[in-house]
C-alpha cells in the first residue's frame, strides 16, 4: 500500500513541475519566435536600404525613385511606418556618393509592440553607393586612375 501511495505523490510532483516549467518553456519559444521576426526585419530594412541606394547611384537618380524603390521592398514584407532619407536632393554634379537610410520603430515590426519596449528602439539601416558616370577624386584631385 505504501508503494501505492508513493507513486500517486511522484505523480502530483510531475504535474507541479509541468506547471511551472511549461509557461517559461513557452515564454521562451515565443521569444525566440519574436527575435527571429526582428532579425527578418531588420534584413528587409537592410535590403530595401541598399535598393534606394542603388536607384539613387543610377544617373538621373531622384528622391522619388529611391522612395519608389524603398516602398516596393517593403511593401514585400507587408511592412509599413518607415521613414526614408536620403542625400540624393543636396548632392551636386561632381559629388560621387549617396546614402539612403531606412528606419522603423521596433514596435511597428515585433508581435508583442510596446510589450517589450518597442517604441523606444528603431530598426534601421544606412547603405552608400557611389553614383555611376561619376568620378571618385583620386589623392591629387582628379578622377579615378586607372
Amino acid at each position: 500500500m505504501n508503494t501505492k501511495r508513493m507513486r500517486f505523490v511522484r505523480r502530483g510532483a510531475a504535474v507541479v513541475e509541468a506547471a511551472v516549467v511549461a509557461p517559461l518553456m513557452i515564454l521562451a519559444m515565443f521569444g525566440m519566435i519574436e527575435v527571429g521576426y526582428a532579425f527578418m526585419i531588420k534584413q528587409t530594412v537592410t535590403l530595401a536600404a541598399r535598393e534606394g541606394a542603388r536607384a539613387a547611384a543610377l544617373p538621373g537618380g531622384n528622391m522619388s525613385d529611391v522612395t519608389a524603390a524603398v516602398d516596393a521592398s517593403m511593401a514585400a514584407a507587408n511592412l509599413t511606418g518607415y521613414t526614408t532619407n536620403s542625400n540624393i536632393s543636396s548632392v551636386g554634379p561632381t559629388d560621387y556618393e549617396v546614402w539612403v537610410e531606412v528606419s522603423m520603430p521596433f514596435d511597428r515590426a515585433g508581435f508583442t509592440g510596446q510589450l517589450m519596449g518597442g517604441g523606444s528602439f528603431n530598426i534601421s539601416a544606412k547603405t552608400t553607393m557611389r553614383r555611376e558616370g561619376v568620378d571618385a577624386p583620386d589623392s591629387d584631385g582628379g578622377g579615378i586612375e586607372m
